[in-house]
Formats: C-alpha cells, sequence, structure tokens
C-alpha cells in the first residue's frame, strides 16, 4: 500500500491530517478535503486527490507547479492563466509551467483535481488529447467525475487504497476530458466562448498585470480597441467597471498575502498593486470595515 495522510486545508494554509480516513469523514469540513500519497514511483504515480472550495482569497499567482495537475470545476466560476473557466469546465496545469489561477470574487468556484507524475504522463496526456495550447476542456459528466473524487477521498476501508486504486481514478478522470460541444452552457450563465473577444482580452491582461500600474487605457490597448468602446464593452459583459474589477482583483491578492504570508503590510500593498500605502489602507478598508492590518490579526497572523 502507499504511504497515504488523509489531510484538510485549514484557513491560512495550515493543513490537519487524520489517522484513518474514518475519522477524516467524520470530521473533516468540506474546505479542503485531499489524500495524498507519499509513494512515488518513476513510471506514473497519483500524488494528491482532492476536493476543494476555493474562494477569492486562496490564488495561486505565477506558481510553479511540480507535477500535473487535472483540475475539474464543480460549482462557481475563476480564471486559469488570464482566461475564464466555468463550471462543468476543467483544466491542466503542466508539470514546471508557471501557472496563475483564481476564483471569481462574486461566484467562488468548488473543483476536485488530481496530480501525478511521472516519466509516463507525457504519453499518457498526449493519447488523451491534449496539446501545448489545449489545456481547458469541457467535463462531459461533470456529476460522475464529482462521484469519483468523493469516492476517493471518504472511502471508509483504507484498504482499497493502492497505488493501483489512486491510478484507476487518474484514467477515469481522463476519460471525462471533453472539448465544447452543444447543450453544455448552463442556465443563466455565459460560456467563454460567448463572452466578447475583446473583454476576454482585458481579463486576460489585468489578472497577468494586476500588480503593475495599468491604466484603462492600457486595457484598451491590449484588447486592441478604443478606450470608451472597452469601458462599454466590459460594463455590459460584466455589470462592473473596469477600474472596479481592477480594484477587485488587487483586493483579493491583498488578502491572500495577509493571511498566508509575512510580508509587512507596505510589501502587502505593492506585491497587490497598490503603490500608495494610504490609498491601499484607505479601499480596503472600505471594502471589509477593517485595516490590513486588522485583517491579518484576526486571521491569527
Amino acid at each position: 500500500m502507499p504511504s497515504i495522510k488523509y489531510r484538510q486545508r485549514l484557513p491560512g494554509g495550515k493543513w490537519k491530517s487524520y489517522p484513518s480516513p474514518s475519522d477524516f469523514l467524520k470530521n473533516a469540513e468540506y474546505y479542503t478535503d485531499i489524500i495524498k500519497n507519499y509513494d512515488e514511483t518513476p513510471h506514473l504515480a497519483v500524488y494528491h486527490i482532492g476536493v476543494c472550495r476555493n474562494s477569492a482569497d486562496d490564488r495561486y499567482f505565477n506558481h510553479v507547479t511540480k507535477r500535473f495537475k487535472l483540475v475539474y470545476v464543480l460549482e462557481g466560476n475563476g480564471w486559469f492563466n488570464g482566461i475564464p473557466v466555468r463550471s462543468g469546465q476543467g483544466f491542466l496545469m503542466r508539470k514546471d509551467y508557471v501557472n496563475s489561477m483564481s476564483a471569481d470574487i462574486h461566484s467562488p468556484w468548488k473543483f476536485i483535481y488530481v496530480s501525478f507524475s511521472g516519466s509516463l504522463a507525457e504519453d499518457i496526456l498526449r493519447r488523451s488529447g491534449f496539446t501545448e495550447d489545449d489545456t481547458i476542456f469541457d467535463v462531459p459528466n461533470i456529476d460522475r467525475v464529482r462521484e469519483i473524487c468523493f469516492d476517493a477521498v471518504y472511502l471508509p476501508d483504507s484498504e482499497r487504497v493502492t497505488d493501483l486504486y489512486l491510478l484507476s481514478i487518474l484514467f477515469e478522470l481522463l476519460s471525462y476530458v471533453g472539448k465544447p460541444r452543444e447543450g453544455t452552457k448552463q442556465s443563466g450563465q455565459k460560456q467563454s466562448s460567448d463572452m466578447n473577444p475583446h473583454v476576454l482580452k482585458a481579463v486576460a491582461f489585468m489578472s497577468k498585470n494586476y500588480r503593475s500600474q495599468i491604466s484603462v487605457n492600457d486595457i484598451a490597448d491590449a484588447a486592441h480597441i478604443s478606450e470608451k468602446y472597452m469601458r462599454e464593452l466590459f460594463k455590459k459583459a460584466t455589470g462592473r467597471s473596469m477600474q472596479a474589477y481592477l480594484t477587485d482583483l488587487r483586493l483579493s491578492a491583498a488578502k491572500t498575502l495577509l493571511s498566508n504570508s509575512k510580508y509587512n503590510i507596505s510589501e502587502v500593498a505593492n506585491l497587490s498593486g497598490f503603490h500608495e500605502y494610504r490609498n491601499f489602507v484607505r479601499v480596503f478598508k472600505e471594502r471589509f470595515g477593517m485595516t490590513p492590518t486588522e485583517y491579518r490579526i484576526g486571521k491569527g497572523e
């Protein structure tokens, strides 16, 4: 049997482990629940299987992924490398690539994921239809995908958790990697392909450059249209102004750094795209009803 730990991720980037799947099932709350396999083989091995509720506070920016990671979005919306991803879709994080992912502030996502590595991984992904540039996909049966991972994470019988069992989950999940098809659009929700391409370019540009001193005109230039037209398109597509959207990105990044890093407040402001300290404190307090320092203390930092 592989060396398995059943873990729950707690706020502030901390983890709690359980001695058995029955204890895990009994005590772990649905925040982030995970199986971690410490026995990796050189050819192909599953390292993580997890169920995660990803809020706007939990963001990965320019994170180098050490293993391949398949993510299947169960609910909500977010962005992967600046591209919108909705529920019923998934994406692949490639090994040794720099990736970014973040949840929509107003509709945070829940997802399941499996990470794996080994000399056979690239060939298996290629056989599954992945290319270097083709990493976002539709999921033909998201309910079945949910069942597969929930069965693994909440499995009452630990004797069944073997390397072969974990690999069987990986192969079954890979069978639920599909292309966009007619009828996958959910009621009341826009697919990324339905959104104006200029708005998509604007979202991608802001997600990648929010830490810099970018202006609305810079965003419009990145989308190759006039500033006035960009403002109209963005407001129509999202219901918010570009400046408000950019501020939301920066505030979410700031909350993540305050909760999960040791940077001082001035450094957090700069890394989040607020290059004036007083402005950062003012905007943060207006939005959350407390100063950045008070927020950090409340998180136990």
